[in-house]
């Protein structure tokens, strides 16, 4: 029986030594989460730029199509609609200078 171990003996240093060593882990964890998420962030914020600056150019170019358009109701509704996706993005345009 000499192999025998007393695994209460050891079990305490165990835990105190895993008490002192999380806090440090956790304040590193904490930290490398909060850079992440502040780099995702403005990863975020560029492509919601870069997305609402397409759109609008692609509201401009709806509007020099617009122009060359020949019916009258045919122009007015494509208007209607244009007017509708211009509303759109200037609320979005407003929204990403909040993030």
């Amino acid at each position: 029986m000499l192999n025998v171990t007393d695994f209460r003996e050891k079990a305490p240093r165990s835990r105190e030594q895993e008490r002192q060593s999380r806090p440090a882990n956790v304040e590193a964890d904490i930290a490398e989460l909060a850079s992440r998420i502040t780099s995702l962030h403005g990863q975020a914020r560029g492509e919601i730029g870069s997305a609402v600056l397409m759109l609008d150019l692609a509201a401009q170019h709806a509007r020099q199509i617009e122009k060359r358009m020949g019916g009258a109701s045919v122009r007015k509704d494509f208007d209607e609609h244009i007017a509708t996706i211009e509303r759109l993005l200037q609320i979005a345009r407003e929204m990403a200078l909040k993030l």
